[in-house]
């Protein structure tokens, strides 16, 4: 299965695990996330590890092993699907999500209730990508 994550999964993952990183570490999935996520993961760092409450060689080490499973999509392979993803959301953050799963053909992997308001691309939570992707 082919999925796009936003960057709030990526964040449960460091913060709190168990689950989202379980998921994110399963063979069976593709996953993909604009390049960007890289950007907002180092803006938040400092409070990502606050929240995670372990060391930051710990959450560097977190990062590394999770990055590994994640295909970073550049701004430039994003850009013709930009004006079809602006279409599908009124938040400027979230184009960019919507850009790489049509341009990767994937669903998107966000817990966003935003994210479900349109109906072109699939939208699971957490909850519905584990039972999608056959429990953990």
């Amino acid at each position: 299965m082919q999925v796009t994550i936003d960057a709030n999964v990526l964040f449960a993952a460091l913060i709190k695990g168990d689950e989202t990183r379980k998921l994110l570490t399963k063979p069976e999935l593709r996953i993909f996330a604009p390049a960007f996520i890289f950007a907002e993961l180092l803006k938040y760092k400092s409070e990502i590890l606050k929240k995670s409450k372990g060391s930051e060689d710990e959450l560097n080490y977190l990062i590394v092993i999770l990055l590994k499973n994640i295909s970073l999509v550049n701004d430039k392979e994003l850009a013709p699907f930009i004006p079809a993803a602006q279409t599908l959301t009124s938040d400027i953050k979230d184009i960019s999500y919507f850009a790489c799963a049509l341009y990767k053909d994937t669903v998107i992997w966000s817990n966003d209730k935003e994210f479900k308001k349109q109906k072109r691309v699939r939208v699971f939570t957490t909850d519905e990508m584990i039972k999608e992707a056959g429990g953990l």
